[in-house]
């Protein structure tokens, strides 16, 4: 147990310096490209820090794990939502522009929406609900797209990294950050198994823990250097991307894999599912209203959080 204990706090180490690489080489790259660093932390850092929980899922659902591919998804978005933005606002105090983030706070609710209602209709998830996820994914990127078309180029400020210099930055954070949630992952699975914790569980808890690590500190650390834009995007877009990108994936990796056309679910993955989009709606009014997380806003996303997983877990055992 100590051993793993260890493999935890190696990666998270880990995990923290991969992310200041990470979102230093995000910002320079900005900049020196004249990028706006919203769609930066949108695209860049939230593909960087969401790869955990990507290639996890691939590896579950393909060897047939699929309810516990399913509460990794459903962990992660909530560790995000509640924990990620709560950590943001104790620790900084996060400022959320409405201006900047409108059409992806509409992103995240709706993305939230479509598992909730499979999940509730048919009690799992078909492969066909990929069709609704891709469309998802299109339709995101195409706002994108609009958006930096229509970015303003200013003038570029002189003192930055080289470009190439900024990728192979951000590169390196990415793998560093891989390799600290590898072993956060291992050291989780490791003593989840020693206290013999059924999969769904697991992956809903400590496992999603350990691969939203990455976007938390990720965004913890971009919110500390005041680059609250790529804060904000990172979270937003990874919680966008676990859900449109991850869980098709999952469904096609489940599909070649275990042969299974459906992705299992318990009676409880489908509260989970329904608390992500709880969690996304209350997050939507909050930057609707407020356009910040402050220090008690912060306290009571985390408090809310702890609330949910300590009852799950209770029902659960």
């Amino acid at each position: 147990m100590l051993i793993h204990i260890l493999l935890l706090l190696g990666g998270c180490v880990l995990l923290y310096t991969g992310a200041t690489w990470l979102v230093r080489g995000a910002s320079e790259l900005a900049t020196a490209l004249n990028i706006p660093k919203a769609i930066v932390g949108l695209l860049l850092v939230a593909f960087g820090t969401s790869a955990p929980e990507l290639i996890v899922n691939l590896i579950a659902a393909y060897d047939g794990e699929t309810s516990f591919a399913l509460a990794n998804v459903s962990g992660s978005n909530l560790t995000n939502l509640l924990v990620g933005f709560g950590l943001c606002g104790v620790l900084v105090g996060l400022a959320i522009s409405w201006r900047t983030f409108v059409l992806d706070l509409w992103a995240l609710v709706l993305s939230a929406t479509i598992p909730m209602v499979i999940l509730l209709w048919q009690g799992h998830m078909s492969i066909w609900a990929v069709a609704p996820f891709m469309v998802g994914v299109l339709g995101y990127i195409w706002t994108l797209r609009r958006r930096f078309q229509e970015h303003v180029p200013a003038e570029i400020e002189r003192d930055h990294l080289h470009p190439l210099l900024s990728s192979l930055l951000f590169l390196l954070g990415a793998a560093v950050l891989y390799g600290g949630g590898h072993l956060v992952l291992t050291g989780a699975i490791a003593i989840a198994e020693n206290l013999k914790i059924e999969a769904s569980l697991v992956g809903l808890t400590l496992v999603a823990a350990g691969t939203s690590i990455p976007d938390a500190v990720a965004s913890i650390v971009a919110a500390r250097r005041g680059e609250h834009d790529i804060a904000v995007g990172n979270l937003l877009g990874s919680n966008i991307a676990n859900i449109l990108v991850v869980l098709s994936g999952t469904l096609l990796a489940a599909w070649f894999g275990a042969d299974t056309i459906r992705l299992e679910a318990d009676a409880w993955t489908k509260w989970d599912y329904t608390a992500v989009l709880a969690a996304s709606v209350g997050f939507f009014g909050v930057a609707a209203r407020w356009g910040r997380i402050g220090r008690a806003g912060g306290i009571l996303m985390i408090a809310c959080f702890c609330l949910y997983m300590g009852l799950r877990v209770y029902w659960s055992l």
